[in-house]
C-alpha cells in the first residue's frame, strides 16, 4: 500500500527492496523513498511459517544499522510477536529516539515494555493506523497544504501529458483541429487538450462548445471552458449563460462559484448576487485563497467593509503567502485604507518578487513611490516597466499621464491621457472621473467639455475616493488655471466621501 500511495500520491519513485538478496541496495535517499520488506514481497516468496520469521535475515543488519543511525524509529502495526525485528531491536543501538506506537485498548507484551524502556523511547496509545494518519495531517499541512501539494503534482502530470501530445500536434499541425474532431470520435479529455493547443482562439472556443456538445454534463470541461472564456479570451457575450450551465451541473464548485462571483462583480455590476456567490463559495471551501483574496478586494471596494476586508486579505495569505495578487492587493489596502506605508511597501516588494512581470502591482508600485515616497526617479522606472509588460492597461496610461502632466512634460503625457480615453472605452468608473479631473487641470480648451463631464459622473455618484490629486492641484494653478477656487473644489469632490 506504501508503495502505490507514492506512486499515486507523490512524484517520486520509491526503491522497494523486497528480498534479502536486494538488502546490500537498501540505503536512505531524498530522491527515492525507501521501503524495505524483511519478510519478502508478496511476489519473491514471502516468508509466513514461523520458523522463517524467528530470525532476521544477516543481510538486513548493515542497512538498519545506517538507517537507524540517523532516522528515528516508528514502530506502527507491528505487535512484536516474532524473533526477527525483536532480537534486532533489543540488540541494536541507542537511537536518538524510538516510538512504539501500539492499538489503544490492547496493552503492551512486557517484552515490548523493557524494549521501549532500554532504549528510553515512549508508547503511543492509537486508535488504528488510518486514524493515527490523519491525526499526522495538521503537521505535513503545516508545512504545506496536502491538498495543494497533491493539486500541482496533478497539473503537473496533466502538462507533460499536454506537452508529448502537443508535440505531435505540432507534427500534424497542417491538419485542421476542428476537421479531426469531426471526423473522429473523441474522449473530453482529448477535446480539451486539442484547444489548449490552439492558439486561435476562435477556433478553441469551437472545439471547446463541440465538446460540451457530444459531453454536455462533464462538469469539469464547462469550469475549464468558462474559465478559457472569462479569464483568456474575455468574451463575456454568452457567459453568464455558461456559468449557469456550469453551476447547474456541479453546484458546489468553489472555483466556478468564485469566478462567477467575479464575473458578476466586475462585468455585470450585480454587486448584490455577486456577494452570494462569493459567500456560497467560502462555504464550500474556506481554505481557498483566490476566493477569500477576491471577497477581500470585494468589501474593501464595493462595500467600504474595511474590517472585515483586512480579516479576508490576511486569511487569503495565510493560506497562500506567495500569491502575488493577494500580496499587491493588501499593499494597495495598507497603503490606501491604512496608510501604513512601510508595510505596504514590504508586500508591495513581496508581490514584485513573487511575479516580477505583473503590470498591475508594477503600476501600483510606481504610484506609491510618487504618491508616498516621493521618489520620482524610480516611480517613472515602475510606470515604464508596468506599460513595457501592458501598453494596453488603461489605468497605467491614466497614472502615467498625470505622473507627465504634473513633470510639465505635456506632449507625451497627451498621448498617454487620449490612450487611456480610448482603453477606458466610456465606462463610468473612477478612472473616468480622474482622467476628465486631468483635462480640466491642464487643458484650459477644454474647460467647459472636461467640467461637464466631472459633474455629470459625480451626480451619478462615480468618485475616486482616497485618489491624491493634490500635485495637480497645485502643478494647474502654477501654470495659470482660470478657475484655481473651481479646480480645487472638484478635487475635492471627487476624492472625498
Amino acid at each position: 500500500m506504501i508503495e502505490s500511495s507514492i506512486y499515486q500520491y507523490t512524484d517520486k519513485t520509491p526503491l522497494v527492496c523486497g528480498h534479502e538478496s536486494l538488502s546490500g541496495y537498501a540505503r536512505p535517499s531524498n530522491i527515492h523513498p525507501l521501503i524495505i520488506k524483511i519478510h519478502r514481497d508478496l511476489l519473491l516468496s514471502p516468508k509466513s511459517d514461523p520458523d522463517e520469521i524467528n530470525t532476521l535475515d544477516e543481510g538486513w543488519k548493515e542497512p538498519l544499522d545506517n538507517i537507524f543511525s540517523s532516522d528515528i524509529p516508528i514502530i506502527i502495526g507491528y505487535g512484536g510477536n516474532d524473533g526477527s525485528l525483536m532480537d534486532y531491536f533489543e540488540k541494536m543501538k541507542r537511537p536518538s529516539n524510538f516510538f512504539w506506537c501500539g492499538h489503544k485498548g490492547t496493552p503492551p507484551s512486557q517484552r515490548i515494555e523493557k524494549l521501549v524502556e532500554q532504549l528510553d523511547g515512549s508508547y503511543i496509545d492509537i486508535d488504528g493506523f488510518d486514524e493515527m494518519m490523519k491525526e499526522l495531517l495538521w503537521v505535513f499541512t503545516e508545512i504545506k497544504p496536502v491538498k495543494d501539494e497533491l493539486d500541482a503534482i496533478t497539473r503537473s502530470r496533466i502538462e507533460t501529458i499536454n506537452t508529448q501530445l502537443n508535440e505531435m500536434n505540432i507534427r500534424s499541425k497542417s491538419v485542421d483541429p476542428i476537421e479531426i474532431a469531426s471526423k473522429k470520435e473523441l474522449s473530453a479529455f482529448e477535446y480539451s487538450t486539442m484547444a489548449e493547443n490552439e492558439p486561435d482562439y476562435e477556433k478553441r472556443k469551437a472545439i471547446y462548445l463541440k465538446a460540451l456538445k457530444r459531453f454536455p454534463k462533464a462538469a469539469w470541461l464547462w469550469n475549464v471552458f468558462t474559465y478559457f472564456l472569462h479569464f483568456v479570451k474575455k468574451d463575456y457575450s454568452n457567459l453568464e449563460e455558461y456559468y449557469l450551465k456550469a453551476l447547474a451541473i456541479d453546484p458546489e464548485n468553489a472555483n466556478n462559484n468564485g469566478n462567477y462571483a467575479l464575473f458578476l462583480n466586475d462585468i455585470k455590476k450585480d454587486y448584490e448576487n455577486a456577494e452570494k456567490y462569493y459567500l456560497k463559495a467560502l462555504a464550500i471551501d474556506p481554505e481557498n485563497a483566490n476566493n477569500n483574496g477576491n471577497y477581500a478586494v470585494f468589501l474593501n471596494d464595493i462595500k467600504k467593509d474595511y474590517e472585515n476586508a483586512e480579516k479576508y486579505y490576511l486569511k487569503a495569505l495565510a493560506i497562500n503567502p506567495e500569491d502575488a495578487i493577494n500580496n499587491g492587493n493588501y499593499a494597495i489596502f495598507l497603503k490606501n485604507i491604512k496608510k501604513d506605508y512601510e508595510n505596504a511597501e514590504k508586500y508591495y516588494l513581496k508581490a514584485l518578487a513573487i511575479d516580477p512581470e505583473n503590470a498591475t502591482y508594477n503600476g501600483s508600485y510606481a504610484i506609491f513611490l510618487y504618491d508616498t515616497k516621493k521618489d520620482y526617479e524610480n516611480a517613472e522606472k515602475y510606470y515604464l516597466k508596468a506599460l513595457a509588460i501592458d501598453p494596453e492597461n488603461a489605468n497605467t496610461n491614466g497614472n502615467y499621464a498625470s505622473f507627465l502632466l504634473i513633470k510639465n512634460t505635456k506632449n507625451e503625457a497627451t498621448k498617454h491621457l487620449e490612450k487611456a480615453f480610448q482603453l477606458n472605452n466610456n465606462e463610468k468608473n473612477d478612472l473616468s472621473v480622474e482622467l476628465w479631473f486631468y483635462k480640466y487641470a491642464h487643458y484650459t480648451e477644454s474647460l467647459d467639455e472636461s467640467e461637464k463631464a466631472i459633474e455629470s459622473l459625480l451626480k451619478e455618484g462615480v468618485r475616486s475616493i482616497g485618489w491624491n490629486l493634490d500635485k495637480n492641484v497645485e502643478v494647474a494653478i502654477e501654470n495659470g488655471h482660470p478657475n484655481p477656487e473651481k479646480l480645487k473644489e472638484l478635487a475635492e469632490r471627487i476624492t472625498k466621501l
